[in-house]
């Protein structure tokens, strides 16, 4: 084998050439590692600026909801104040005026008294409690006169008698104010025991007036226990103690003896009468026997002075004095809603259109 120089020439190009092949080889492995390395960092940023905006838009989101919760509490906050105030306004003006309707000065008044219901302790008309409400009526300087207007079936004796004593003695003391009683429906027994206390009684002609007289009434079940076979056990100290008993025969001495209690009680409403009518009273059989009247029955033995109604009376007695109604207290707040709901429904009906 023999080696010449051009052999030499061309064996050490062709060994140039490759070693120039692999170099670029390795450049071209590199660059590719290094584009796939710049790749998937810009991926990596791509995905990181991608949570960053996600992350800023959902704090975004919170944020204003936060903000948007405490504008509307805010708003929610002043409507529920300006309400109130306006709500604390309307019950200061109403109690003001209430105030002002009782206590009116410097004008000639008259009070009204509304008597309606039962009469007893607690009940619609308690003795105590009007007695209370005259005293206030009487506290007015300019007060011209007095107006009952009645409308009750009776009741307690004692809660009568009461309310009559506090009349008579309010008309001894101001000689010179009248006591009116109107009478509606009705001033039957004790009602119209309180309003024979007054200087005038009115009624309508058909109006029931009277049942001067004193009823109590029972049963007696003891024949009913022992039909069924029930035996009763009461034990008492003193031997009038049970003699009310339903459930035990009534004996002659109780018998007596409650009938007494009633007919001292009928003659003590008897004498309240003659004391009220005086000379107006016609005395018959029938006057204190607890019949009832009609008001032109009535008007007739005397037991009212005519017939009107209390519009009439105020129209005709009192025609320039200031009307002033005098009643059992009541809470504020109800008295306020009671007349606040009457008022708007009046309102609310009467823009209300019939088709």
């Amino acid at each position: 084998m023999s080696w010449t120089e051009e052999e030499d020439k061309k064996n050490q190009q062709n060994l140039t050439n490759q070693q120039g092949e692999l170099f670029e080889e390795d450049n071209s492995g590199q660059n590719r590692n290094s584009d796939k390395e710049s790749d998937s960092s810009k991926s990596s940023e791509t995905r990181l600026d991608d949570n960053q905006q996600l992350w800023r838009l959902l704090e975004k989101t919170l944020s204003d909801n936060v903000i948007e919760k405490r504008r509307a509490r805010r708003w929610k906050i002043f409507f529920r104040f300006t309400s109130l105030i306006i709500l604390l306004c309307i019950v200061g003006l109403w109690l003001g005026r209430s105030a002002l309707d009782s206590n009116v000065t410097g004008q000639n008044t008259v009070a009204i008294i509304p008597m309606d219901g039962v009469i007893g302790s607690g009940g619609d008309i308690d003795g105590n409690e009007y007695v209370d409400i005259l005293d206030d009526v009487y506290r007015n300087p300019d007060l011209k006169g007095v107006v009952i207007n009645m409308n009750s079936p009776g009741g307690s004796p004692v809660q009568a008698g009461i309310i009559y004593d506090a009349i008579r003695q309010k008309e001894k003391l101001y000689p010179s104010i009248p006591v009116i009683v109107v009478v509606e429906d009705m001033a039957a027994s004790g009602g119209y025991y309180i309003a024979s206390a007054a200087n005038k009684i009115y009624a309508n002609r058909a109006s029931l007036v009277g049942s001067i007289g004193v009823i109590s009434s029972g049963f007696d079940l003891s024949g009913l226990i022992k039909k069924i076979g029930v035996e009763r056990r009461t034990f008492t100290s003193g031997r009038n103690k049970d003699f009310l008993d339903p459930f035990v025969p009534m004996n002659k001495e109780g018998k007596e003896k409650w009938q007494a209690i009633l007919d001292e009680t009928h003659q003590q409403f008897i004498d309240a009468v003659k004391a009220g009518r005086g000379d107006r009273l016609k005395i018959t059989n029938d006057v204190f026997s607890g019949m009832v009247f009609t008001g032109q029955q009535a008007q007739k033995i005397g037991l009212i002075d005519g017939l009107a109604s209390l519009h009439d009376v105020l129209n005709s007695q009192f025609p320039n004095d200031k009307q002033v109604i005098y009643g059992p207290k009541q809470d504020p707040l109800d008295e306020f809603a009671k007349k606040f709901g009457v008022e708007f429904a009046t309102k609310l009906l009467s823009n209300a259109k019939l088709n």
